[in-house]
């Protein structure tokens, strides 16, 4: 979701062609105009809706998926890794992939009555015309986001038709192919499921508020609020990158938006004080990926868990938040181990920013995120109704700065009435249009693998294959707990290294959730889906389809692999931090007080910073190997809650601490002369 007005950086990347799933074409003439129309048409068809009332949910999804289908023929092309030529031009057969995408799902939106009337019983037309959708959804998903989404979404489609000729608890009676595409292209369970239908209403919402926030300027501000903030201290920037992306995060939910916009300015400042090309890349991978998990704004997948639990988004995001926070002090941790393990140093005093003049030079920027705040925590509208609220607001300050700049500029005489009110007004009509196209090419890679997988679970709901999941997690669960959750995560980040983040949530949640809340009842639901969504985005920055880390090794002239696995080590600090909610549910707000939370919230913090610490082989110095040990055996008791284990564990920091300051004066003593010469 990057501005369209973001300029080349002093790194040559060009970031108005960056879209969330990295590169997109951008080729001139009249088919260029086509397609940037096409996309603003998208983003206004969901602007109008958001004020003036949803489709019925079908005909939403269907207009929702059919252009956003298309737009990815049209925005990626076949293979992303040939010359830039590449994406300036458009090959004819993609021109006619693009319009029978388009057609294959807007026939659902034309025959919308006659369906209805026949579901169960599809037509010849039905079928090839479902046939055609899948294969075209595959192929646009191995286009934006690799062949990872698009082999695992065929590993799922296969199975409907071979489960009679497999053995056990997997086998089942076998089902024909105008079943199956009944249920995945007919149904609301399919392809139109609850993904699809969360990524046309609220999530598009929430894309739109972004776009137009960040062309307001908001980006650049909350960077300078972090350097401003964070910039006087050891590895500052970097500090400062993880705080601004926490800011931005917040508010965007995409990470490769955020990426761009506060990369794009703290990455370049991270190599001036020091830091490794590939770590400051990782280093911003890291925040901005996080930013998904951060209220008020989480990513696609918060609002796809509202639907899938039936819990308000305003109560998932109010248990989100410590542990959101959490995470980013504990990222802030690991940084701070990176900074004085290299021996980074902080900003030059003279490239500070002034704290209390930078916050009130741009405190009308908070404007539109106390709106949102307003609406989705405080009135509890629903998240499409507050986002609406949002963008009136930030458009309505995009007009009066507008307004303001025009009157200066006429005070000022730099321009005639008449010239100075056009150039303004032109001025608006190009953000608010920018804003729009860029919010479409943020969404069109979104949309295609949140029908994806709605496949995926249509797969799982035919075939009854999450019962059969939940069989085997039943039996996991007689053994540990902690091993089926240990499991679950690990089987996340592997799906993570091939799914985006929507995808994979949508896929867990409908073979993991169910099985983990089966075998353990007593667990709060939103702690289970909060388990899963927080490994799906912490797999979200590893490769291959790490994206934020491409965005980000851009910016820094760096090895995407490098940074991608860089960023993934810094998030692994907080790894264990799941696991604490889910033992003590009062991270989550849960039947607790504010006394518990805050002593809970200390032992957290103690618990990733030491995990931080054995990750990085440091803590005041280089640790030794019975040092690091110890700081990880603390960090693991500190997942269970008691008096007992926090004081041991406690003890054993202190213990850590002091031996290390005993090594720093031995090292840095002088030699004693001997007593005789």
């Amino acid at each position: 979701m990057e501005s369209a007005h973001i300029a080349h950086t002093d790194t040559g990347i060009d970031l108005s062609k960056m879209s969330d799933e990295g590169r997109i074409r951008a080729p001139g003439g009249v088919l260029g105009m086509i397609i940037f129309l096409a996309g603003v048409v998208w983003s206004l068809f969901h602007l109008y809706t958001l004020g003036f009332g949803m489709l019925t949910s079908v005909l939403q999804r269907s207009a929702h998926l059919s252009l956003g289908l298309a737009l990815c023929y049209l925005y990626f092309p076949q293979n992303r890794k040939k010359a830039a030529s590449n994406y300036d031009r458009v090959p004819w057969y993609d021109l006619l992939l693009a319009v029978l995408a388009f057609a294959s799902i807007f026939y659902i939106f034309v025959q919308y009555e006659q369906i209805v009337n026949r579901v169960g019983a599809p037509t010849q037309t039905d079928v090839i015309m479902g046939a055609i959708a899948v294969v075209l959804l595959l192929t646009a998903s191995y286009r934006a986001f690799g062949p990872a989404l698009a082999v695992v979404t065929i590993v799922f489609l296969i199975y409907p038709f071979i489960g009679q000729h497999i053995p056990g608890l997997l086998g089942h009676r076998g089902y024909s192919i105008n079943r199956v595409v009944n249920e995945l292209y007919l149904t609301n369970s399919g392809i139109f499921g609850i993904p699809i239908g969360v990524t046309s209403t609220f999530v598009f919402a929430f894309v739109l508020f972004g776009s137009f926030f960040q062309v307001l300027g908001a980006g650049e501000y909350l960077v300078k609020i972090a350097f401003s903030l964070l910039g006087r201290f050891r590895g500052g920037p970097a500090k400062a990158a993880v705080l601004a992306s926490g800011f931005m995060g917040s508010i965007a939910g995409s990470s490769v938006a955020n990426t761009v916009v506060t990369g794009s300015i703290t990455i370049p400042t991270m190599r001036d004080t020091g830091f490794e090309p590939h770590v400051a890349g990782g280093v911003e991978t890291a925040s901005s990926t996080n930013g998904q998990f951060l209220p008020p704004v989480m990513g696609a997948a918060a609002f796809i868990m509202s639907e899938f639990t039936g819990i308000p988004y305003w109560e998932i995001a109010a248990a989100a938040l410590i542990p959101a926070v959490i995470s980013y002090v504990g990222l802030i941790g690991m940084v701070h181990l990176q900074a004085a393990k290299t021996g980074m140093k902080p900003m030059p005093a003279d490239t500070i920013p002034p704290f209390l003049k930078t916050f009130f030079a741009g405190v009308f920027y908070w404007i539109p995120i106390g709106v949102l705040i307003h609406y989705l925590l405080i009135v509890r509208m629903t998240p499409f109704a507050a986002g609406y609220f949002a963008i009136l607001t930030v458009l309505g300050m995009l007009f009066l700065k507008r307004v303001l700049r025009f009157g200066r500029r006429v005070k000022r005489r730099d321009a005639g009435f008449a010239e100075a009110i056009t150039e303004e007004a032109r001025g608006f009509w190009q953000d608010f249009i920018g804003s729009l196209d860029s919010a479409a090419k943020s969404m069109a890679g979104i949309a295609v693998a949140c029908a994806c997988a709605g496949i995926i679970v249509g797969v799982v709901t035919l075939t009854g294959l999450g019962m059969t999941v939940t069989l085997v997690f039943s039996v996991i669960a007689q053994t540990s707990l902690f091993l089926l959750l240990l499991g679950s995560a690990i089987l996340s980040i592997i799906l993570g290294l091939g799914l985006p983040t929507t995808a994979k949530y949508a896929v867990m949640a409908t073979l993991v959730a169910p099985a983990i809340l089966a075998a353990e009842p007593g667990l709060p639901v939103v702690a289970v889906h909060l388990f899963i969504l927080y490994y799906a985005i912490l797999a979200d920055d590893t490769p291959p389809v790490g994206v934020a880390a491409y965005a980000a090794a851009a910016i820094a002239r760096a090895d995407p692999i490098k940074t991608g696995l860089i960023g993934f080590k810094f998030d692994l600090g907080a790894f264990f931090l799941p696991f604490m909610f889910v033992y003590n549910t009062q991270f989550l707000l849960i039947d607790t007080t504010w006394p518990e939370v805050v002593l809970i919230c200390a032992t957290a913090l103690l618990g990733i910073y030491c995990l931080s610490a054995v990750i990085q082989r440091w803590l005041l110095t280089r640790l030794a190997w019975w040092e690091t040990a110890i700081l990880f055996g603390v960090a693991v008791a500190l997942v269970w809650p008691g008096l007992v284990t926090d004081l041991v564990s406690v003890a054993a920091f202190v213990l850590i601490i002091v031996v290390q300051r005993v090594k720093i004066a031995r090292d840095i003593a002088p030699p004693q002369s001997p007593a005789f010469s």
